[in-house]
Order: C-alpha cells, then structure tokens, then sequence
C-alpha cells in the first residue's frame, strides 16, 4: 500500500526549510526551488519506500483530497494519507472503496 504525505501548500515549504537553513548556514546561498531539491535529495539517501510520495496541498484542487489523489495521483482502496500541518498535529486516514467509487461514478 502506498503512503501519501499531504503537505502545506509549496510556498509554506519553500519558507520553512529557507528560515531552518538560514539559522543553521546563515549567509549561504540555497537553490531557487530548496523544497523540490530537498525532498528529491532526502527520497534518494533514507531508503523511503518507492510508493511514498510527498504532495504539497496546492498541488491538488479546492475541496476534499481523497478524491483529488485518487484521479490525479493513483490513490487505491487502503492507501494511507498523512495530512499535515504546520497549525496542528498530522492527521492519518486511510483511502477507502468509496473514494475511488466516486470517481467511477462521477465519469
């Protein structure tokens, strides 16, 4: 089963990992997109497993995610989604049969 790692919005990550690096390597100069570098870089040397994939929110259109993630991103019945936050605490669901139905009926 995959994990889907629902994001803040691209923006949001640019400004969190540019304020942590500019505390730890202050005066240095980062790339332009130091999200899409750091996440690529972090993918290539933890061993993630090949079916985790990191989704900034703003990838996806207004109104409930599931959806979204089972059209545009391949989400099955039983894929785990971790929604997270920097206002609160993640939050883990799980895709079910009635999403990806949705989407069959909807067509």
């Amino acid at each position: 089963m995959a994990t889907f790692y629902l994001l803040p919005p691209r923006e949001c990550l640019e400004r969190a990992v540019s304020d942590l690096f500019a505390k730890l390597l202050p005066g240095l100069p980062l790339p332009v997109d130091v999200w899409g570098t750091l996440a690529e870089q972090l993918a290539s040397v933890t061993g993630w497993a090949d079916d985790t994939f990191l989704i900034p929110r703003d990838e996806l259109p207004d109104g409930e995610p599931a959806p979204a993630l089972v059209e545009g991103f391949g989400a099955d019945p039983g894929d785990r989604v971790v929604d997270v936050s920097l206002a609160r605490p993640a939050r883990t669901w799980v895709v079910t049969q009635a999403d990806v139905s949705g989407i069959a009926l909807a067509r």
